[in-house]
This record gives structure tokens, sequence and C-alpha cells, in this order.
């Protein structure tokens, strides 16, 4: 059997002590941005269908178009990037779901 000396022992606690936090780090991060996407799919698909019925759209094409855009943002950017969203950034996804439900764009 080796015997490691005390400093050594100490090292490697720390060392896994590090490897425990980033691991937990990592899952907090991905855990905050699902949750952070998920709550931008509930509130950007409100708000879409709002204003799309709000122009006359009917609801279900407003629920198709709008789910759509909601699905490929999220895919498209990062949770971040979806909290500073601008309407320049979701125009052309908005576009392509639209043209994809048979809208004319």
């Amino acid at each position: 059997m080796i015997a490691l000396a005390p400093r050594a022992i100490l090292a490697f606690a720390a060392a896994a002590a590090l490897v425990g936090c980033s691991e937990g780090e990592s899952r907090m991060q991905k855990g905050f941005e699902d949750g952070l996407k998920t709550s931008f799919v509930e509130s950007f698909g409100e708000s879409c269908r709002t204003a799309a019925e709000g122009s006359g759209a009917p609801a279900d094409l407003a629920v198709k178009v709008c789910k759509c855009t909601a699905d490929e943002l999220i895919k498209k950017y990062s949770a971040s990037e979806l909290i500073g969203l601008s309407p320049e950034m979701a125009a052309p996804v908005m576009k392509t779901c639209a043209a994809k439900s048979g809208l004319p764009v």
C-alpha cells in the first residue's frame, strides 16, 4: 500500500471538489438556460398570438406561425441572445415560418 502525504491527500480532495463544483455549475447553467428558453417560448408565443390576432390573423394560423417562430428562435439563439432579441433578429425567422404555413411573405 502506498502511503500518501497529508499534502497529497489535500491536493486530491481539492481537485475532486473543484471537479464537482464545475459539474454542478454546468448543470445549473443548463437548467437556467432551459428554464429561460421555456419561459421565452411561452411569453413570445402569447405576445405573438395577441399581436397577430389583433391584426386580423385567424387564431389557428397565429398559433401555428408563432409556435414555429418561437421554436426556431430558441434553436438559433442562446439564452443570453434571446434576452436581448430584437425585431430585426426575429423577423427573418417569422417570415420563414409564415411561408411554411402558406402565408404570402
